[in-house]
């Protein structure tokens, strides 16, 4: 295989996918489509079903109902071998007594002696992959010798030498800590252009999955909440859940009255399509908040609880009269005076943008 060629893509078709474990079901009626070439993330919180998922794509740990076909072929009798799955595991699963180049051409090596190609062929492409995950000249060294991301990418490297039909990683930055994570969230970008794999991978990092994905799959309890394009799941999110998941929101009670909804000091059109009228709730996001210095200003009044800038931008801590807790605003350092904004200041606070949905 040689790894700067696109190999041809696969579909997948999973379809009303179920799978428990005694009274608990971790999947749940799960059905969607994986389009060829397609790198698609699995995102929900712990338990929600996206890591059983994955293994039952992968035929580690089969559905007990429902179907996944690979194209037209009905995996799920295929065995883990004819699958041809590359399967990348949090914590790297290598051989501690092997060898890099050792781990890497192990897939080949253990096929059947009818399968199996010859020595120099598999040195030659274990060679090349070592080339293409940037480990040249460590291929003598053993695991417990490389770094966690050097050992994350011989990984890598191992499930692409057996030339699968897919590609499959299960938290595969997880036990990396956060500056390796996001250097090779850039280069598991730049493999899966290189392979044109079609590629699934778990996580539970909303960044991590909005960052990498052509599309999120987002799995709460055993079912899928939404999917879409990152921008569609965060920007028009199906369910409260949802828009609760992907990053930092406030949240307000509001009342839905001929299409439109009052929400910290602004007014917002409710799509009356949606049939939504009486007791509703609105999701705010940090940088969706507006802040006004003068005290007789419009909004709601609130009191500052802290300053701290950050880059480009100034998160402020305040808190609303009768309210539990204290919400946080995300403002451009260049459109306040950090004078202007100190702890205990009453300011103006007003909403310009919410996302609202029917109570309860």
């Amino acid at each position: 295989m040689d790894v700067t060629e696109k190999s041809a893509p696969i579909r997948i078709d999973v379809k009303d996918l179920r799978k428990s474990f005694g009274a608990f079901a971790a999947l749940d009626g799960v059905s969607f489509t994986v389009q060829p070439g397609e790198l698609l993330a699995l995102l929900g919180p712990s338990g929600s079903g996206k890591t059983t998922l994955l293994r039952a794509i992968a035929g580690l740990s089969p559905a007990e109902q429902g179907t996944i076909h690979f194209n037209d072929e009905d995996a799920t009798t295929l065995s883990l071998r004819e699958r041809r799955v590359g399967f990348v595991f949090q914590h790297y699963a290598l051989f501690r007594h092997m060898t890099v180049f050792d781990n890497i051409a192990f897939g080949l090596r253990v096929r059947p002696r009818r399968e199996r190609p010859a020595e120099s062929e598999i040195t030659q492409r274990a060679r090349r992959l070592l080339e293409f995950v940037q480990l040249g000249g460590l291929e003598k060294r053993f695991p417990a010798q490389l770094s966690g991301g050097q050992r994350q990418r011989v990984a890598l490297a191992r499930a692409l030498a057996i030339e699968p039909n897919l590609l499959l990683l299960d938290e595969p930055f997880g036990a990396l800590d956060a500056k390796v994570r996001k250097e090779l969230r850039a280069w598991l970008k730049d493999v899966h252009r290189e392979t044109g794999l079609t590629t699934l991978f778990v996580t539970h990092d909303q960044e991590e999955a909005l960052e990498l994905a052509d599309r999120v799959v987002i799995m709460r309890n055993g079912r899928i909440e939404q999917i879409g394009t990152p921008s569609e799941v965060y920007e028009e999110p199906a369910t409260p859940f949802v828009c609760e998941f992907l990053g930092n929101v406030s949240k307000f009670d509001c009342t839905i009255r001929d299409g439109e909804a009052e929400v910290a000091g602004s007014l917002f059109p409710v799509g009356e399509e949606n049939g939504l009228n009486g007791p509703g709730v609105a999701y705010v996001r940090p940088h969706e908040f507006e802040i006004v210095i003068d005290e007789h200003g419009e909004g709601l009044p609130a009191t500052v609880k802290s300053v701290r800038p950050f880059g480009p931008t100034v998160s402020v801590e305040l808190v609303l009269a009768g309210r539990d807790g204290p919400i946080e605003i995300a403002v451009p350092r260049e459109l306040i005076g950090l004078g202007d904004v100190q702890p205990h200041r009453v300011v103006h606070i007003r909403a310009t943008a919410a996302r609202i949905f029917a109570a309860g």
